[in-house]
Formats: structure tokens, sequence, C-alpha cells
């Protein structure tokens, strides 16, 4: 495979976002696929190396997003999205029982003040 420098970062790229994102049976299965399919293309044709690259790349792409998503949402920074179209939008809504003190009032005034600087709500 032509670019050994970038296909190795690419390989343990992907290695690591299995690492930090993936179940543990879906990482034994895709570090064996990914280390399997990094052994075959190594003599690939250069046309071949591109495309395989752009996969590859596109799959990282996919298991980084999908695993901050998850992560988001397990931690309690993001809800989950009802939209249809899978998209998820920060922030969460705060129990209207809930009571604050005049610091914190304060402080989310200016939150949601440079939040709106930010989304263009001014």
């Amino acid at each position: 495979m032509a670019g050994r420098g970038k296909a190795l970062s690419l390989y343990k790229s992907i290695l690591r976002a299995h690492e930090r994102y993936l179940p543990s049976a879906m990482r034994l299965m895709g570090d064996q696929y990914v280390k399997a399919e990094f052994r075959l293309h190594k003599t690939a044709k250069p046309d071949e190396v591109v495309h395989f690259y752009t996969e590859w790349e596109q799959y990282l792409a996919h298991i980084e997003q999908t695993g901050r998503e998850i992560h988001s949402i397990d931690v309690g920074l993001v809800e989950p999205s009802s939209d249809p179209n899978g998209r998820r939008s920060f922030g969460k809504d705060i129990d209207r029982d809930l009571s604050f003190s005049d610091d914190q009032q304060t402080q989310l005034e200016k939150l949601r003040e440079e939040a709106a600087k930010v989304g263009g709500n001014n």
C-alpha cells in the first residue's frame, strides 16, 4: 500500500476509535476486520488505495461522530434526538420545578445571553 505513514496513521486512528467508542464484542470483531483489510491492501494499486483511504476515513468519521453523540447523551449533555433525520441539538431543558440562588440565576442569564450571541438570536 502506497503512503505507509498515512496508512499507519489511519489504521491506528481507527483502532483508537474502536477502543474508545465500541462495546468490547464489537471492538474485537472490528479490530480483526480492520487488521485483515489493511493487510490485504498493502500491495493495492494506486487507484484502489485512494478509494480504500476514502472509505476508511468515512468509517472513522462515522465511528467518532456516533460515539461522541452517544457519550454526550449518556452523560446528559444532550437529549436523545426526536428529529426524524437523527440530528442532535445541544443543551437540555431545565426542570421548571428547580429553584436557583440569585448567583445561579445571574450565571444562567449570562449563559443565555452568550448563547444567544453565538446562535445569532440577539
